[in-house]
Parts: structure tokens; sequence; C-alpha cells
């Protein structure tokens, strides 16, 4: 009788425990599911304007189970799509790396239903902190807010262009998303712009951009940071085009479609090369001068005028002994400003490689362990276009001076081939 007693208060003190649990439950539940969807949606509401809400049905994509969208041309750098409640538009969560991530940069875009862009906020920062925009410019975040898909007047930002860019190209595609799945207007970019966004296909190597005095038909003119040539935007009549115009004089001209129109432009040819000519650095006599340090017995130097617009800013040949070369200098940007010069003899092969920037400066390096700099030149003797491979150009700590040296190395050989040495290249 005693057990049955005992049993029964214990079955008792289960019964009030689950009740209270369950009551507890019932209570707790719904603040827990809605702390929950807080924390979700708190970034979107950051976003978004006041009075905006989102509820159970907002996701319309997620990375993580994309077959169950109805979106299509979803790019990998898309983490997710909300719809806001009340029709007011759209929060993105995307990705953006640049080649100093240390892991992709984590973004949250608000996106009107006009197509407007109604806020922008970094979630998680993960390239160099030395590089990072909202402290170059505190002002850059703000910039987007109000602009359409054009991104109109949206430029990148000095001292962390790689970062900033990356930013950029973020918010293009997730604009995109919504575009191409008929959800807001694309914008209208107009003739300048389009222009303008073309240098950096047209004239790849020309650094970051420095908008410089303009005159004339001249409504922009853009030097190069790096100093290899200057982009011109170009009124004629009702019409606009870009001019480049490399370190070497060559210029070309191309109208919005992207199709070069040089021979049909002549004025305008003459009026970007006016201007280029008048502000271009020169330095033809300093190279012709390492050319001759590096070759013993150089002679008959004559300057080469190419047809690229890469970071290639003077070349020239020479002889040695009869034998004729030829020298490339290439300003390329890695930590700093690189100076990089090469010899090719005629069949396209390295001869002599070297550079003036911190890799090369043993105190420096001694900090990462120090370098062998002879042995990293050496690596480049020999070398052609089709033997070469961008290990050559690795140095160990040192991610942004290698990413110069591959791309130096690859616009020499480029250069040379433009020339069409005997006829083969």
């Amino acid at each position: 009788m005693k057990l049955l007693k005992t049993f029964g208060i214990l079955l008792i003190v289960v019964a009030v425990f689950s009740g209270a649990m369950f009551a507890l439950n019932l209570y707790t539940g719904p603040i827990i599911e809605a702390n929950n969807a807080g924390a979700v949606f708190a970034p979107l509401l950051a976003v978004m304007p006041e009075g905006a809400q989102f509820d159970g049905d907002a996701l319309i994509y997620d990375s993580a189970n994309a077959g169950a969208s109805t979106l299509k041309d979803v790019p990998a750098s898309v983490l997710s799509v909300y719809k806001e409640a009340n029709g007011l538009g759209y929060a993105i969560r995307v990705t953006a790396e640049s080649n100093y991530s240390s892991a992709p940069m984590e973004i949250t875009i608000g996106i009107s239903a006009d197509g407007k862009i109604c806020g922008v906020q970094v979630d998680s920062y993960n390239d160099t902190p030395a590089f990072d925009f909202r402290t170059k410019d505190p002002n850059y975040l703000a910039s987007y807010i109000g602009k359409d898909s054009a991104l109109a007047d949206i430029g990148t930002v000095s001292g962390s262009t790689f970062s900033s860019t990356a930013f950029k190209n973020a918010v293009s595609e997730a604009m995109g998303v919504l575009i191409s799945n008929n959800m807001i207007a694309e914008g209208v970019k107009s003739d300048a712009q389009i222009l303008e966004e073309m240098i950096a296909t047209k004239a790849p190597g020309f650094s970051k951009l420095v908008e410089a005095t303009a005159s004339g038909n001249i409504e922009k003119a853009f030097k190069a940071d790096n100093q290899v040539g200057f982009a011109y935007i170009v009124k004629v009549g009702d019409a606009s085009f870009l001019a480049v115009v490399n370190a070497m004089g060559t210029c070309k001209v191309y109208n919005t479609e992207g199709a070069d129109v040089t021979e049909a432009q002549s004025a305008v040819v003459t009026e970007a090369k006016a201007h280029a000519t008048a502000n271009q650095a020169s330095f033809a006599t300093a190279f012709e001068a390492k050319i001759g340090r590096m070759m013993t017995g150089a002679t008959d130097f004559t300057a080469l005028q190419l047809d690229t617009f890469s970071t290639v800013a003077a070349a020239l040949s020479f002889k040695v002994e009869g034998t004729t070369y030829y020298a490339f200098y290439s300003r390329s940007v890695g930590f700093h400003q690189m100076d990089v010069y090469y010899v090719l003899d005629e069949n396209g092969a390295i001869v002599k490689m070297d550079a003036a920037e911190l890799i090369f400066d043993e105190e420096y390096f001694m900090a990462f362990g120090g370098m062998d700099t002879a042995a990293y030149k050496g690596g480049f003797v020999g070398k052609t276009s089709e033997s070469w491979t961008d290990d050559t150009a690795v140095i160990a700590t040192a991610t942004m001076t290698s990413n110069a040296m591959k791309q130096s190395t690859k616009d020499i050989f480029d250069a040379f081939k433009s020339m069409n040495i005997g006829g083969e290249q």
C-alpha cells in the first residue's frame, strides 16, 4: 500500500511538471520563434524603408536549396533573396571576394519596388583591414542610396580599389537577379557611363583612373594612376566616343557598342593624342639607360610604338654584337607601384628580368625570412609565352607583388606577339 501511495505521488509530480512545461512551451514557443525570426530579419530591416515587414513567406531564394526557387539566372555570389510583405521591395544577401579576401565579404542590400537601392550594409568584411573602403571613404556606402542598376557615378575607392570593385560588382549582380526575373526595371545608362565602364576592357593595364582637366570636345579625361596612358570621353555632335592613348602615343577610338572606329574618327584621335602628349610622363631616357646597364655593349636603341594598352609603358629594340633584342618596361601595381624590366631575344624568350620594388629589397624581405633575389630573377630566364607558368612569379607571403609580376610578364609576352616578329607571332 505504501508503495502504491509513493508511485501515485510520483505520477502526480510528473503530470504537474509535464503540464507546467507544456504551458511554458505554449507561452515561450512563440517568443522564441519570434526572436529567431527577428535575428534573421534584422539585417534585412536595416536596409529597408521604415515600416517594412518580413514574414514566413519572405524567403524566395536560398542558395542552400536553389532548386526550390522559381528564380532563374542567379549567380553564385547571391546567398538569399527576400520579398518584403507589403510590396516595398526586396532584400538580398550577397558575397563579394577580391584578390585579397581571407573569406568572402557578406553584404545585405535593400532594393525598392521601383528598382532603387534603399540601403546597403557590410555584415562581414574579410579583406585586408588596411584596404577597408568604409575607412578610406566613410561616405562610400551612402553613395549607393537612391541609385538604380545603372549605378551612375559610383566608382571605386582610392587605396581600396580591389575591395570596392568587388563590392560594386556584388551590388550589380544582386540587382541583376531582380532584373532578369522581371521583378524590377533595368536602369538606363548614359552613353558617357557606358563608355567609361568600357575603359577596363579596352585598356586593362590602366590602374586606378584619376580625373584630369578636360578641354574642347573632351567631356571627361582620365589619367591612369600607373602613368601608362589616358582615357577620354569625347563628344562629336550627338555621338560620344571612348578614346584611349597608351604611354607610347598609340590611340584607339570606340563607340558605345564597343566597336573600333579609330579610322573613321581621325579628329577624335588628333584631339586625344594632343592632350596625352601634353600630359604623359616620358620614360624613354631612363628606360634606355636601364637597359644599357642590364645588357653590356647594347647599341642602336630604337623606341617602339606598341598597339597594346596594358601595363607596358615603353618598349625598344637594340643590338649587342649584331644580335637584336627587345626590351619592355612594365608598370604593374603590387603592394606599391612596380617598375619591371624585361629583355627578350628574337624568339620571344626572356634573356633578363629586373625590377625595382620592395620584393628586391633584402632588408625589407628579412622580415619574411629573406629572399634569394638572384634565384628568383633567374627563374624567368629562357621562359617564353608557351613555357611560362604563373608559378614562376610567385613570392611566398607577397600575394600582391606576385600578382603584379604575373601581370607584367603576361603583358610583355602579349606586347612581343603584337609586334609580329618574323611574321609568325
